[in-house]
């Protein structure tokens, strides 16, 4: 049976581009495309089933929610470091939180002999068919779906944020929320609303773009309010906190002073705003690590990564 790096060596391009065109065929250059069909069939794969080019020894699938966002990608590079260092080669697939998406990706790594597979699920009710048994689902689990998970300890994440806000005397606190239906928005949404003098609003959006600019839009309102405006804002994704510090430094808004404001994630920019912002680290290295030494065990388990602050000027 001819394998994805015999196929990829053959023809000279990457292995990933051998996954692709055959699992995801649009997304490869015809002319390529047909090269690599061509010396599969060749080497004695059958190009009209594709299930089992990987042997089962040295594939793996990896899903991740959003590549523009630095916290998937930071578990993906983990993922990745560590699957090379065995040996593995990557299938990757990306949903930007859309669960129709999340389903035909799933269904095309069905057709391979996957060895594992390291998912972030969208949070669909309607939990996708896998036909691998090695699943470890990483950041958020699976609904209707019994899996090992690498997950965050949000109660914690928004826990020493406030208290960190608290401790500063900010009597009045904003929290914003991408939508409740994604598993780590509603976790922290939930932990904020116990606080009572937190006002917790939840964005209608899920996918980054979406967060970025209704952030910034409801920022900008925020700022116009002549009462029960907050003096500081927690924001609970990278996403959020990008629209509301673009909002707040358009505005000329002096944090801490004007406005305090702490992130849920550390994106590297955060460190090198023009005003540092004080963020809850979500250290998705060890988040995609842990994913990744869980596909070794055999027990049905869940690994809880902690969350830490890190005090900077905005706040």
């Amino acid at each position: 049976m001819a394998r994805i790096t015999c196929i990829a060596n053959e023809v000279g391009v990457s292995p990933a581009t051998v996954s692709r065109a055959l699992a995801r065929p649009e997304m490869v250059a015809k002319a390529t495309r047909e090269r690599i069909l061509a010396k599969a069939k060749e080497m004695g794969f059958d190009v009209s089933n594709n299930r089992g080019l990987g042997d089962g020894q040295n594939l793996l699938g990896v899903i991740v929610a959003d590549l523009t966002n630095t916290f998937s990608a930071g578990i993906l590079k983990a993922i990745t470091s560590l699957a090379e260092n065995d040996g593995m080669q990557i299938l990757l697939g990306v949903t930007n939180e859309n669960s129709m998406v999340e389903r035909k990706i799933i269904s095309d790594f069905n057709r391979y002999s996957l060895s594992g597979l390291i998912a972030m699920p969208t949070g669909s009710s309607q939990c996708p068919v896998i036909e691998c048994r090695n699943v470890v689902a990483v950041d958020r689990p699976f609904i209707n779906r019994e899996t090992k998970c690498a997950l965050i300890n949000n109660q914690k994440v928004v826990k020493i944020a406030y208290e960190h806000l608290n401790l500063k005397g900010h009597k009045h606190i904003v929290y914003i929320s991408g939508k409740s239906s994604l598993f780590t928005f509603k976790e922290r949404l939930v932990a904020a609303s116990s606080y009572e003098n937190v006002e917790c609003i939840e964005l209608d959006a899920l996918e980054y773009n979406d967060l970025y600019t209704k952030a910034f839009e409801l920022t900008n309102i925020l700022l116009t309010r002549h009462s029960n405006r907050p003096s500081a804002i927690l924001t609970a994704n990278n996403a959020i906190t990008s629209g509301v510090a673009y909002a707040l430094s358009l505005r000329n808004v002096v944090m801490p002073r004007d406005m305090a404001l702490v992130s849920i994630g550390d994106p590297e920019w955060c460190r090198f705003f023009p005003c540092p912002i004080t963020t809850v680290k979500l250290p998705e290295d060890d988040l995609g690590s842990t994913a990744y030494e869980m596909l070794k065990q055999s027990d049905h388990h869940v690994r809880f990564i902690e969350p830490m602050l890190l005090p900077r000027a905005s706040s």
